[in-house]
């Protein structure tokens, strides 16, 4: 016998692949001719038990489905029970994006479709699960300061990968991600392989953003790729994580040369926060390298140099020519290959060393300089030396006079970036040039831009360059991004601001749908087992757990965060211990929900394994009596207790069955009896008998029917009737849609697969009513099952 705890993964809904239905053997057929003859199980707590609500716990969106198709699930819920809680539906990974924004889209259908009889319980708003992690992170992360000396100013982190592929993933059949060093002269490339042609998201190389994108910015995508094969495809998209939803498809064609790919989009929502490479549509392999993603920066003066005088793309000159001194015999020349994207590039080439003016490459406008404005300069560019020097000037096209601006600069063998403002303060001042003569070798330009500068002042360092060192393979844009941290203060106003907003926001939005609830679990499951200590809020205590990429089991810690990295959490995913960054964190949502909700609304705290830990009931019980001391007042209403019961060692033998039972129910007895000494209300919150079996036997089915009425019996009997608040059953039925991640391949519910009565459904009638109910049924009463097909045949033939 087992007493199982509470999964992480509570009503997850989905149906697995060969899934079975439940069979049994027989068991008396006066027994399935009784059960047959049972009213609904509401009618009964209507009856007997009126000072309290028998509710369900449901897949809102099974509900929603059911209540379009008209099929068993709805009924049977609609029949049965005074109050639904749904699973997932209302908590907060369901309803707040990453932005913040509420969706209601699922809540509202299952509220439209819902019995007016029929209460609602919700479920739940704080808990260390299922939390909004992307928006919430969001509000407390560092905020991020880019850098850049390129036209992007890049948000992405490692998008050169010089040395791995941290801050990427991927997934996908018939595919895999590796680093690979050197490749084609770029120090790291990413390596993509397909094998499995199919449909282009079927493969996938992606980079989560912290924060996201920004709706309504213009944001550019740049990247360098080749493929095995002419024929390659990529496909770019901006996604959510959470929803998966995207936008901004669009489709490259990457042949097997080395080529620079860009195009823009502008989210459309404020939630788009992971950059996506779809490529599984082609089985080939891809490098990619030289990613960014961001906004383009504006340039910084009016470019009056146009086409080919400015990027060479053209392959001419585009109006630059040279000259120097014949000994030298200096070239200037545009060639294919060598500019900062392997496309065109200036190439000038001085053969002796001598004076800088001995070799020379100039660009004449057609009128002069305005003398009174500040002009810019800025261009690319680097040498065959890393002794390599070279010098910007300004002077008059015809008469050689009114010059100055002069500016050296020693390049090195990569690439930089240089800028230069000046005011020409002559009236004649019509060329641009460079100097190259001083130092045999070969110089690279490339990007020239230059115009008046839109930042008119000039700095202190206005007769020399500035430039900034570039990475030793071409191209490389030196971004560097940096975090300025948030205080502990801000962090918690931010987080107290979210948790109000998110309150209000439910509590708003059901007084709106005219829908009063029973009562809300305001903190579910805040004491970790083991320590039975409060997540987030005691030193060192979380409790969740996580599997990395290796399958192994790995543990939440307490976040880390710099100014060079930002901040990982290092929880799970949408895991948010609330209590790390707001110590009070359980009052304050108390009191947000006393606030914002009908005074009529009871307020609960929820935990497991109460009923087998006594030292984490104790723990649970200290927690609630704080909040109501930290509130000056009480204002907890009450406690729940998720009861998942485990009968694996049912068996066949009725005397091993009632003994497990009478262990139970002595456990059960104790937990009721010192929640009820607390004087709140007491409520079981979610209540399943899980078999440990999709097969069990009569007997076994039997115990389970004994179980749930136990549960009943021992909940009335120690409980006093102000205090009780009732009893849910979590999930409805035995259908594997409802147990793809909560006790799979088992029948822990009343129902079968089928949507019949099984003998629990007796069990919990009978525990409900405190008798045996079909005693009142015999003679002519037994005819009725030929007439009503609703007993499940695990209840026999």
């Amino acid at each position: 016998m087992l007493l199982a705890s509470c999964d992480d993964q509570i009503m997850e809904w989905g149906r697995p692949a060969g899934q079975g239905e439940v069979t049994t053997a027989d068991i008396p057929l006066a027994i399935k001719e009784v059960l047959a003859n049972y009213e609904p199980v509401k009618t009964y707590a209507a009856q007997y038990t009126p000072n309290m609500l028998v509710g369900l716990g449901l897949s809102a969106s099974m509900y929603n489905e059911s209540a379009q198709k008209a099929t068993a699930y709805k009924t049977l819920a609609d029949e049965n029970f005074q109050m639904f809680t749904p699973g997932n539906a209302l908590k907060m990974d369901a309803i707040v994006g990453n932005s913040g924004n509420m969706n209601w889209t699922t809540v509202d259908a299952m509220l439209a479709n819902m019995p007016q009889d029929v209460r609602l319980y919700g479920h739940n708003f704080i808990w260390y699960q299922q939390q909004a992690q992307t928006y919430l992170k969001s509000l407390i992360a560092p905020t991020m300061v880019v850098k850049t000396d390129g036209d992007i100013a890049s948000v992405l982190k490692n998008g050169t990968f010089d040395s791995d592929l941290s801050g990427w993933s991927g997934w996908g059949a018939g595919s895999s991600r590796e680093w690979q060093e050197e490749k084609d002269g770029h120090t790291g490339v990413a390596h993509l392989t397909n094998t499995k042609e199919g449909n282009k998201w079927d493969s996938q190389f992606c980079q989560d953003l912290d924060p996201a994108l920004t709706e309504g910015v213009k944001y550019t995508l740049r990247f360098k790729a080749k493929c095995s094969t002419a024929s390659g495809l990529i496909q770019n998209c901006l996604q959510n994580s959470k929803t998966y939803s995207g936008q901004g498809y669009h489709d490259f064609n990457i042949g097997t040369d080395w080529a620079t790919y860009e195009y823009e989009i502008t989210p459309t929502s404020d939630d788009m926060n992971r950059l996506c490479f779809n490529f599984g549509s082609v089985n080939a392999e891809y490098w990619i390298d030289d990613v960014e993603l961001g906004v383009k920066k504006e340039d910084p003066m009016e470019n009056i140099l146009s086409g080919d005088a400015s990027d060479f793309e053209g392959g001419t000159k585009g109006g630059w020519s040279s000259w120097g001194d014949k000994a030298n015999a200096p070239t200037a020349e545009v060639k294919e290959g060598v500019g900062r994207n392997g496309s065109y590039g200036l190439v000038l080439t001085n053969n002796k060393d001598a004076n800088m003016w001995n070799a020379q490459c100039a660009y004449t406008f057609d009128s002069y300089l305005d003398p009174s404005k500040v002009y810019m300069i800025q261009f690319y560019v680097k040498s065959s030396s890393s002794a390599g020097e070279i010098q910007f000037q300004y002077q008059n096209g015809s008469t050689y006079g009114s010059q100055g601006g002069y500016a050296s600069f020693t390049p090195g063998t990569d690439w930089y970036l240089c800028e230069k403002k000046f005011k020409p303060g002559y009236d004649d001042v019509n060329r641009i040039m460079f100097n190259f003569g001083k130092v045999a070798g070969t110089y690279y330009i490339d990007d020239i831009k230059f115009g008046v500068a839109k930042d008119q002042s000039l700095d202190a360092n206005a007769k020399q360059f500035r430039f900034v060192r570039r990475s030793s393979h071409s191209p490389r844009r030196a971004t560097t991004i940096t975090y300025t941290l948030k205080s502990p203060e801000e962090k918690r106003t931010a987080l107290l601001g979210a948790m109000d907003a998110w309150i209000k926001g439910c509590a708003d939005h059901l007084k709106e749908k005219g829908i009063v609830p029973y009562g809300y679990d305001v903190i579910n499951e805040p004491i970790a087992d083991g320590s039975n200590k409060v997540r987030g809020v005691d030193a060192g205590t979380f409790g969740g757990s996580d599997t990395d990429d290796d399958g192994n089991r790995t543990y939440d810690s307490a976040p880390v965060e710099s100014t060079t990295d930002g901040l990982n959490l290092n929880w799970g995913g949408n895991r948010f211990y609330w209590g790390y960054y707001v110590k009070d964190y359980a009052v304050k949502a108390f009191q947000y929900a006393r606030k914002y909700l009908p005074a009529e609304t009871k307020l609960f705290v929820n935990d497991y394994n109460l009923e087998v830990s006594p030292g984490k009931l104790d723990a649970l019980i200290n927690f609630v009596k704080k909040i109501d001391s930290d509130n000056g007042s009480p204002i907890v209403d009450g406690i729940g207790s998720q009861v998942h019961f485990d009968l694996h060692a049912a068996t066949d033998d009725v005397t091993t069955n009632d003994s497990i039972i009478k262990v139970l129910k002595g456990r059960v007895d104790k937990m009721f009896q010192t929640l009820a000494a607390t004087g709140k209300l007491v409520r079981v919150t979610e209540l399943d008998v899980a078999l440990g079996t999709s097969s069990p036997s009569a007997a076994q089915y039997k115990c389970q029917s004994d179980c749930y009425k136990m549960i009943f019996e021992s909940y009335k009997e120690n409980v006093p009737q102000a205090q009780q608040s009732g009893i849910t059953i979590w999930g409805l039925s035995d259908n594997a849609d409802e147990h793809v991640y909560w006790i799979p391949d088992d029948a822990p519910n009343i129902f079968d697969s089928n949507y019949l009565r099984k003998w629990a459904y007796k069990g919990v009638c009978d525990g409900i009513a405190g008798e045996d109910l079909g005693l009142k049924y015999g003679g002519d009463d037994y005819k009725a099952y030929y007439e009503r097909q609703n007993v499940s045949p695990t209840v026999g033939q």
